[in-house]
């Protein structure tokens, strides 16, 4: 796509709202707006009462806004503080503003499910907001990765595919053995697509998928909210059955046309590598040898830089304009972002364009309408891969020591051959694997939304929305000749595309209704419709005739890439909400939803249940407590599965005269059920000290039933393998965020939020036949996640070190270990999770940083194995003399007494590509300093035209202030600290817990300004 394209068109736009809408004959009241404490107070909406005329005010709470007619009321609201309104005169040009807390929050509105406004008082769940200031300062090429620590109950995992790898969002802990556990996004109150498509399933490894999510422009976010809980989310039916995390965007606003810019550029370092040792080179035995593919020769010359300096120092920049304006009658917002993030290898990076348009219009005094297009489009240049087999990561950790990489970087002969230090039939030169291999990823998605409400009487109103979300994947991926086991003769290619659409139609009728002086319903009920279509099409040449000419023309033998689906949901859903003396509160809704991957009738049905009583209301509280309310609510939330598993399936295969169909090996569930998950949860909500300190607690229990699971089948029933409903996984756990405002003074302020989450996880029942399932791949090469009867969801197996009953371990007789079956070796999850977040203003500076923690959970590594068996890790150089004795027992019971050196030990447990997990499983305990942010406003003259500015220094991933150790103390060797980012894994699917290959996380440090017209 040009790149000039977008700027035309935004300079066109632009240009237009300056000539359409002048304002001239308006008459300018400016001022200023400050909180309590004095401080100017940003993000303000100014509002002339009874239009939709209205601006914000920027970062030193200064603003100005155009009246007509000589007296009028200017409505001022922020999130947290008292409303008010103050009118003007026709005499009044300035005014300054003073807000006052709002303890309770009564005033406040929330966007809940389908896009339902609600006060918040009257919510009977959990909920927790963030604003969009809060996701872009401090930043990542995918968004949804800056909410680590930020949300209570929220755990986020990273891709280990660089820039543009997708992410895993689990709320409240995993629910679905074969399914989906990833937290529905909502814009806008509409579904967006994130499938995570294509996620590594095992240790062998691949090339990762892009999730849907990245794709939201962060700089267009104007609020987030975060539905954890059933009860919350059940109006979104099947797929928020993980929670929902809703998105409001930005609008136009009446008034003078306002423009904001985002600009930031950052350095991106690798945040941690592995230890390594830098005494012992290239060899065998202690002798050297220039083939040996390890470190296990003499001491000698060593190259400590030869693995940091492959990885580069890139370069990230995010560029981005949001222009607003508009009248009483139209608003438009218009923006246009340019995100550029280079990887940490080479040749590795993303390129992004996001172009938004919204316009509001009150077409009448009853009707309005809301339209947006959103489109996006994004390359990944070379996704590295993931995983053992010849990513790039592992051909560059498999360098001896004692190699200077810099005389490789000339990565093939004069013949074209691969450069390498050795022989190998699986691991080549990284540079080879950089330069001569391909992974081209190109994406253009489009977003559009329409909707209309139409205001009946005051008190009922009808609303109509549609929307469509499609995006299409194009995939060019080249292995050239030579390389290892990828390419065939003259090399490979692939060429194919994904085509997703989504369309959803909804319509909404809402009402509200006073019942007598003390109680109001507010009710909504509606149906709506979700369709998605998945196509793919394309092909793979596996050899080319003309080497290295990559072209599906040039294939020795070509084999067809196909692939699709379609699923349709139908669904009518209910909600009726009684308020009795603005106290009590009783919440009621159902949905009935039609699925076409259901058998007939398609048809499941869930209810939800809630209720709140406001303490601080009802009674006659002590004055040091400004708000008590307690809530409780129980749902429902059904789930159905994959389009085609109830009815047979063919696969047609070239050959013989006419083809080939044959059956598919797995038996149809002709009488699935859908995946159903019911909720309890209690809470309170306090505020104490006139609203300086705040606690929100909330205690769940989550039940799953109906799991889809795979049973094996004996070869005479003409199947393999049957998927059949069983199991029940339970989630329970606590919540709890701390919210305070230590220092309030003229001119120093300090907020904080503590948030913590626990969540228990019990796999209570399987199946008669099944006690012991594997997550997404199942067992690889190193340790394997698995659900098993009485377990929790994220159990890790492998293999360990024997013990006898007296947990002494086991030797054979040459004193070596002695490994064990596959058995427990903890569990991926953590158990808790901390995030401390503060901000503070003095003056013109302010300052914020992020301190977030995961507690319990272990990962192992493969890469860790690796290094070990080559002795290329740092402990590795204990006991290299010999004369190691470990303390353990034979067989037979008797002390070893016989003693080994360094490399016997390492290669014998870690087996070069399958090892014992337990020797290279590690606590993923770790504390650090997330985000750091301090910056300094400018203060401008009054009518210059640039409204404000900041400019501030970023950085994210700091340091660690804790790691975690290796789970095994092994005898003769230092305890061994947490070598890689637990927050980075093989994939965003459910294989979790396994560490083999991946990119190493980044530190980044930059400048972000911020500036307002």
């Amino acid at each position: 796509m040009s790149k000039k394209l977008p700027l035309r068109l935004l300079l066109c736009l632009w240009a237009t709202f300056f000539v359409t809408h002048l304002f001239a004959q308006d008459r300018q009241i400016a001022g200023q707006i400050r909180d309590e404490g004095g401080s100017g107070m940003p993000g303000v909406s100014v509002l002339v009462k009874g239009t939709n005329r209205g601006t914000t005010s920027d970062a030193d709470g200064n603003f100005t806004i155009g009246v007509a007619g000589s007296s009028a009321t200017l409505v001022f609201s922020s999130v947290g503080y008292e409303t008010k309104e103050v009118p003007v005169t026709a005499s009044t040009s300035t005014l300054n503003v003073t807000m006052s807390p709002d303890v309770r929050n009564l005033g406040e509105v929330v966007v809940t499910a389908l896009g339902i406004e609600r006060s918040a008082k009257t919510l009977t769940y959990s909920t927790q907001q963030i604003s969009g200031k809060q996701l872009t300062d401090v930043r990542d090429a995918n968004f949804v990765n800056t909410l680590s620590g930020k949300i209570a109950g929220v755990v986020i995992t990273q891709g280990a595919s660089g820039p543009g790898s997708a992410t895993r969002v689990t709320l409240r802990g995993n629910r679905s053995i074969s399914g989906n556990n990833n937290a529905l996004f909502v814009v806008d109150g509409v579904p967006i697509d994130n499938t995570v498509q294509g996620q590594v399933g095992s240790d062998f490894g691949g090339i990762n998928g892009s999730d849907g999510a990245a794709n939201i422009n962060p700089d267009d976010i104007e609020s987030m909210n975060v539905l954890k809980g059933a009860a919350a989310a059940a109006l979104y039916g099947s797929r928020a059955a993980n929670g929902v995390i809703m998105i409001t965007t930005k609008k136009g606003k009446a008034g003078r046309v306002s423009a904001d810019i985002n600009s930031g550029v950052v350095v991106e370092s690798p945040f941690l590598l592995p230890a390594l040792q830098n005494t012992y080179g290239q060899g065998n035995g202690g002798v050297t040898s220039d083939r040996a593919s390890g470190s296990w020769g003499a001491r000698g010359t060593t190259y400590p830089n030869n693995i940091s300096d492959f990885f580069r120092n890139a370069i990230s920049t995010n560029n981005s304009i949001g222009v607003a304006g508009g009248t009483d009658n139209v608003q438009t917002y218009l923006s246009y972002t340019n995100n550029y993030n280079q990887g940490l290898l080479p040749n590795n990076d993303l390129s992004r364009h996001t172009l938004n348009l919204r316009i509001n219009s009150q077409i009448s005094k009853r009707l309005s309408t809301d339209a947006k297009i959103t489109y996006t489009n994004q390359v990944i240049n070379n996704k590295p891969r993931s995983g053992e087999e010849s990513a790039v990561v592992m051909n560059l950790y498999k360098i001896p020591r004692s190699v200077d990489l810099n005389q490789y970087q000339n990565f093939q002969d004069e013949n074209g051959n691969p450069t390498y230090w050795t022989t190998s039939s699986i691991y080549m030169n990284p540079y080879w694997t950089t330069n001569k291999t391909s992974d081209l990823e190109r994406r253009n998605r489009t977003i559009l939304l329409g909707s209309a409400k139409y205001q009946l009487t005051d008190w009922l109103n009808v609303q109509g929305r549609v929307s469509f979300d499609r995006y299409d994947d194009r995939y060019n991926r080249s292995w050239s000749d030579r390389t290892l086991l990828f390419a065939g003769p003259g090399g490979s290619y692939q060429d194919f595309t994904n085509d997703v659409l989504e369309r959803n139609m909804d319509v909404i009728v809402s009402g509200n209704n006073n019942i007598g002086q003390d109680i109001n319903i507010s009710y909504n009920f509606g149906a709506g419709q979700t369709y998605k279509k998945f196509s793919q099409v394309g092909a793979n040449a596996n050899g080319l005739l003309v080497p290295n000419k990559f072209d599906l023309s040039f294939a020795r033998a070509l084999s067809q890439i196909a692939g699709f689906s379609e699923k349709e949901l139908q669904y009518v859903f209910g909600t009726a909400t009684f308020t009795y003396r603005d106290y009590l509160t009783l919440d009621m809704s159902a949905r009935n939803d039609w699925s076409s991957t259901l058998p007939a009738p398609h048809s499941y049905f869930y209810p939800a249940f809630g209720a709140n009583f406001i303490l601080s209301d009802a009674m006659q509280m002590p004055d040091w407590v400004s708000f008590a309310k307690v809530r409780g609510s129980w749902a429902q939330v059904g789930n159905d599965t994959d389009p085609y598993l109830i009815a047979q399936t063919y696969s047609f295969s070239q050959g013989g005269t006419g083809g080939f169909i044959s059956r598919d090996p797995t038996q149809p569930a002709t009488s699935l059920k859908p995946e159903i998950s019911s909720s309890t949860e209690f809470g309170v909500d306090l505020r104490f000290f006139g609203g300086r300190l705040g606690i929100d607690a909330t205690y769940y229990n989550s039940n799953t039933v109906n799991q889809l699971l795979t049973l094996g089948l004996a070869p005479a029933s003409g199947f393999s393998n049957q998927f059949i409903n069983a199991g029940k996984i339970n989630n329970k756990g606590l919540e709890f965020t701390i919210t305070g405002k230590p220092l309030r003074s003229n001119d120093l302020n300090w907020d904080m939020t503590l948030n913590y989450a626990r969540n228990v996880n019990t796999i209570v029942e399987l199946h008669p036949d099944i006690k012991v399932a594997f997550l997404a791949g199942g067992f690889g090469r190193t340790a394997g996640p698995v659900v098993a009867e009485g377990g929790s969801y994220g159990d890790l197996y492998a293999q360990r070190w024997k013990r006898d009953e007296q947990g002494r371990f086991v030797v054979d007789a040459n004193g070596k270990p002695v490994a064990t079956s596959n058995e427990k070796i903890g569990n991926f999850n953590p158990k808790f999770t901390l995030g401390f977040n503060n901000s503070f203003s003095y003056k013109n500076f302010v300052a914020s940083f992020l301190i977030d923690g995961r507690f319990g959970g272990v990962m192992t590594s493969g890469t860790q194995a690796n290094l070990a068996f080559d002795g290329n890790a740092d402990y590795t150089l204990a006991n290299r003399e010999g004369g190691w004795v470990l303390p353990a027992v034979t067989a037979s019971g008797e002390t070893n007494t016989k003693a080994i050196d360094a490399e016997t030990f390492w290669t014998t447990v870690s087996g070069g590509r399958y090892s014992w997990g337990e020797f290279f499983t590690y606590s993923t305990s770790n504390v650090r300093l997330r985000e750091l942010s301090v910056g300094y406003s400018f203060r401008t003259p009054d009518n210059f035209f640039i409204k404000n500015a900041r400019l501030s220094l970023v950085a994210r991933n700091l340091f660690f202030l804790y790691r975690g150790y290796a789970t095994l103390d092994i005898p003769g060797v230092e305890k061994r600290k947490l070598p890689f980012d637990p927050d980075v894994n093989i994939g965003a699917g459910n294989f979790q817990g396994v560490e083999y290959g991946n990119l190493p996380s980044s530190r980044t440090v930059g400048l972000n300004l911020k500036l307002g017209f």
